[in-house]
């Protein structure tokens, strides 16, 4: 083989090894995505949930603390 042709091979195998590193690289990139996806739209569920909540909580009396009567040992 020239020298040349030895070069030629070891630069290929060096792309080679690269492309692979990217492609793990890729794929772990892809699973944590997916896997915050999933965590974001189990958030967006309990702020929902939450936001039910408050809102059915001022509907049920609670009064802003301004309109509030003071206790009686003030």
């Amino acid at each position: 083989m020239t020298e040349t042709t030895k070069q030629i091979l070891e630069r290929l195998t060096q792309v080679e090894m690269n492309q692979a590193f990217h492609d793990d690289s890729i794929e772990a990139l892809e699973r944590t995505i997916a896997s915050q996806h999933q965590d974001i739209q189990l958030l967006e569920k309990k702020i929902a949930l939450l936001s039910d909540y408050i809102k059915n909580l001022k509907q049920d009396g609670i009064k802003d603390p301004h309109d509030e009567v003071p206790p009686p040992h003030y």
